[in-house]
């Protein structure tokens, strides 16, 4: 544990919240219980419709290092750059209201920067669950340093238990001096993480901790597990965006990205499919997907999820659809 003032930097934690009533007195008591105590913990409700906003309130009272802000419902992206205005500390990390933190996991986050100069960015595992349990948090085994192209390549190809999501991490508050979280979009984190990535300089390293200490939790609205909607075809244009970027910021990383993006896309059409899209949808992603296959140098290998998407995707659209059905029964989302 830091324990010398001097050694313990502030930091923001921001929360963002929307309707989250239903667990928000147990996941908003880890927040407020973290053993690291310079921390400014900065919860955002975005409009909430039920109690949230009262149950938040209440418990923030006597806490001085709690700041409860109210704005009108702008999605996830919207609460999070609304936060980030209040973020006046030099290391920030992002927790969602339904997902459970280990007690130690903002001490845990800010070690790296106290270990190393030039970290821009740390990470710990997570863990996808259904159900909250203490005993998917482990200790803390081993940290890691890479620089910033290794580091990347690392999340996009979610490296045992680590993933481009912003939450399970902290950053140099820094990085977000310029670069903001883009309203109105579904999946947000694999639109910002690039642009954060293109702005950090060769010289600063990503740090992994070898540390179970955030749990994501599946809830029936969670992006994996709700049924198909149009929104969702929001991961065609970021990819179509996305990877111009990549090529001119971080060429290293065009494979990369492009296995997460197959991922991706394959997740959504797998859930198009599910949810008995209209033809003009499925048809849309699959030809993304066929595209994308034809972008990746497979020879610098794909994971199990793009092993799947090439394989089921070789029978043409017509056969991949009831593949992909019987898929979705075998496997589980995500």
């Amino acid at each position: 544990m830091v324990s010398s003032s001097t050694k313990q930097p502030k930091i923001s934690l921001i929360f963002p919240v929307y309707n989250a009533e239903k667990y928000i007195e147990k996941t908003f008591s880890m927040v407020k219980n973290q053993t690291y105590k310079n921390l400014k913990i900065i919860v955002v409700d975005d409009g909430s419709s039920d109690n949230s906003l009262n149950i938040l309130q209440r418990m923030a009272v006597n806490n001085d290092n709690i700041v409860v802000l109210e704005k009108k419902n702008g999605g996830l992206s919207s609460a999070r750059n609304y936060g980030l205005q209040y973020a006046d500390t030099d290391y920030v990390t992002f927790v969602d209201a339904d997902d459970y933190i280990d007690s130690d996991y903002v001490e845990t986050l800010i070690a790296p920067f106290l270990i190393r100069n030039n970290v821009a960015i740390s990470t710990v595992k997570y863990f996808r669950t259904d159900t909250y349990s203490s005993n998917y948090f482990t200790k803390t085994r081993e940290i890691k340093f890479l620089k910033r192209d290794s580091g990347f390549n690392k999340l996009l190809l979610q490296s045992k238990g680590y993933d481009v999501s912003t939450w399970a991490k902290m950053y140099k508050t820094s990085l977000f001096k310029k670069i903001k979280f883009l309203d109105g979009i579904t999946y947000e984190d694999f639109e910002i993480i690039p642009k954060l990535f293109s702005g950090i300089e060769e010289k600063y390293w990503i740090s992994f901790i070898d540390a179970v200490k955030y749990q994501y939790i599946r809830t029936p609205n969670s992006i994996i597990t709700a049924d198909f909607k149009k929104r969702d075809l929001d991961i065609l244009s970021i990819v179509s965006e996305g990877l111009p970027f990549i090529d001119n910021a971080l060429p290293e990383s065009r494979d990369a990205y492009l296995s997460k993006a197959i991922a991706g896309t394959f997740s959504v059409y797998r859930k198009a499919i599910r949810s008995n899209a209209t033809e003009t949808d499925i048809r849309l992603i699959y030809d993304k997907l066929r595209w994308l296959l034809k972008e990746i140098n497979i020879k610098k290998g794909l994971t199990k999820k793009e092993i799947v998407a090439y394989a089921t995707l070789l029978f043409g659209k017509r056969l991949s659809i009831p593949i992909t059905r019987l898929l979705s029964r075998c496997l589980k989302e995500g």
